[in-house]
């Protein structure tokens, strides 16, 4: 029983903390709308109009998208996971006139599967990759694949990176 608790616990805080990463996203998107009514430069975009949606291009970094001057926007982490986005993935990201982020994929990089096991660190998850390397996993994905097919820790994955690149996070696949 105390088990259930704790898991449901658990479950619980994740989707606080999922809810906490939207609120300062709406928060983000509010004030990324009021600079662009002001014609902020920083943008390399024409200030939108009334009708039109501002267009930012960008890369993934396992958690966010940066844009091509440095700048970071949040990704929600269940977009990111059902899409199965890994570093490297080039996005645009459109910002409507009253302040909505969407996210659009424009490809995906080269990919590579590895396995690995997955293992919890106090709030966050990690996979113990057999390339002798681990790699954060986004909450998100860990959960959904826990409520769906009772995924824990310990438990075999097989991992999505970058074929090309270095990658600090890693995006699950399967389940072994």
């Amino acid at each position: 029983m105390e088990i259930q608790n704790s898991e449901r616990i658990q479950k619980l805080l994740d989707t606080i903390e999922e809810d906490v990463r939207s609120l300062r996203q709406i928060l983000a998107s509010q004030e990324l709308v009021s600079m662009a009514s002001e014609s902020t430069p920083h943008f390399n975009a024409p200030s939108p109009d009334e009708n039109e949606d501002m267009a930012i291009e960008g890369i993934f970094d396992g958690e966010r998208m940066v844009d091509y001057n440095g700048k970071s926007y949040q990704v929600s982490a269940n977009y990111a996971s059902k899409s199965k986005l890994v570093e490297g993935d080039p996005l645009k990201l459109y910002i409507t006139h009253d302040g909505k982020f969407y996210y659009k994929q424009l490809g995906p990089v080269p990919r590579k599967t590895v396995p690995g096991v997955l293992r919890s660190d106090g709030k966050h998850y990690l996979v113990d990759a057999e390339d002798g390397k681990a790699y954060n996993i986004l909450t998100a994905s860990v959960t959904y694949y826990m409520s769906l097919y009772n995924l824990r820790a310990g438990d075999k994955v097989m991992l999505l990176l970058p074929a090309e690149t270095e990658a600090q996070w890693g995006v699950i696949d399967n389940i072994l």
